[in-house]
């Protein structure tokens, strides 16, 4: 297969590292403290399904919160961190772990991918009146805290959102549009991925499979590829369902019938975020394309090359966003408004790749790709 020069590569990178940190808003502070009446601040949990970023994101961002002082040094078993829902609900049932935040019980809200669920826990929310601060985790919850009605005020901070512009979370990349709400944009992530993985690979054809519905297109950043094949050169090889999958199963054989049947015709793929796309579901895609010799780059991050992807930028356990979210979490417990806080963040350009899945394709990585590799994964 074909590769380009990675001058281009090297160059995203450093231009990167040097925007890594976006200026937070400097009058508040993010040091621990109660509420004026001296309790804890309560905090509810909303997504729009079960989805293994989340929890991950969810366990980082309470990693981080711990760095600044917002709760004790204390263990997690590894049995209740698996999950955002088995995380929430452990620290619900141990309030010792935070002398400022507490989870109520019943403040966990799983849309379980359904529309139906997902108006149920819309309205639930809106009749209590007894939290502080709203965890919107993903698009589904981040959509449903941004069209609220006005009379909903509890500060929202919505995490993980592959585009919250596009997603009209936010009404653009420098405002959030809702005085109770902040989010956080990159919006040339995705094109900075593109041209990692043409430096590195050289494709010409690049599959992609996707829902054709207005999430469905936000998750797979298709405007974004678009403007790289444009300016490239290189052809996109699109598939869509069309309309919304009524199940998790349903998208999974899809996504899988459809990969199989794409492989003739592609020489490299994107693998997007979708509901066919889980822990489950990624080893049988990975199985599919590395058979065929095709190389692959996860949208997602490292946690999806060390499964077999082939490429990702290396999130190093959302480390980075996570400590993004969790002060501003702590800046707007100690005042800050929501919306005057900066929604742009990008993060650090580093590699991931997955050495067993190089050698499994036939794709040697030349050194300078190696020594530019934050991850490296050889099981």
């Amino acid at each position: 297969m074909k590769r380009l020069p990675l001058i281009s590569l090297f160059l995203a990178v450093v231009m990167a590292l040097s925007v890594f940190t976006a200026a937070m808003a400097k009058d508040f502070p993010v040091t621990p403290k109660r509420k004026a009446n001296g309790k804890k601040f309560r905090v509810i949990y909303l997504q729009g399904g079960p989805y293994f970023e989340y929890d991950t994101v969810f366990l980082a961002v309470i990693t981080q919160l711990r760095r600044l002082g917002w709760m004790e040094n204390i263990q997690i078993p590894s049995s209740e961190a698996t999950s955002a829902q088995g995380l929430y609900a452990y620290l619900a049932k141990n309030p010792s772990w935070s002398n400022y935040l507490e989870f109520p019980e019943d403040g966990f809200y799983d849309g379980d991918w359904k529309d139906e669920k997902r108006l149920h826990n819309k309205q639930q929310i809106l009749k209590r009146s007894d939290f502080d601060l709203v965890f919107a985790m993903g698009t589904w919850a981040g959509q449903d805290m941004k069209n609220m009605p006005p009379e909903m005020r509890v500060p929202a901070v919505v995490m993980d959102v592959s585009d919250s512009l596009g997603a009209k979370i936010v009404d653009s990349n420098e405002d959030s549009g809702r005085n109770n709400l902040t989010a956080r944009v990159d919006p040339l992530r995705y094109q900075r991925q593109m041209r990692m993985f043409h430096d590195i690979i050289g494709f010409g054809k690049l599959g992609m499979a996707f829902e054709d519905t207005v999430e469905g297109k936000s998750y797979a950043a298709i405007a974004d590829v678009e403007k790289i094949a444009a300016e490239r050169g290189f052809e996109i090889i699109k598939k869509s369902h069309p309309g919304y999958f009524k199940s998790k199963p349903e998208a999974e054989k899809w996504l899988l019938d459809t990969i199989r049947k794409m492989t003739p015709d592609i020489d490299a793929f994107y693998l997007t975020q979708q509901l066919g796309l889980h822990n489950e579901s990624l080893p049988k895609v990975v199985e599919v394309l590395n058979q065929k010799g095709i190389p692959t780059f996860s949208q997602t991050g490292s946690a999806e090359v060390r499964d077999g992807v082939l490429l990702s930028i290396a999130t190093s356990g959302f480390k980075y966003v996570a400590e993004y979210h969790a002060r501003k979490i702590a800046q707007i417990l100690n005042g800050a408004k929501p919306r005057d806080l900066p929604i742009l963040f990008e993060d650090p350009a580093k590699i991931a790749i997955n050495l067993k899945t190089a050698q499994q394709i036939g794709f040697d990585p030349p050194v300078d790709i190696l020594g530019a590799a934050d991850e490296i994964f050889t099981d």
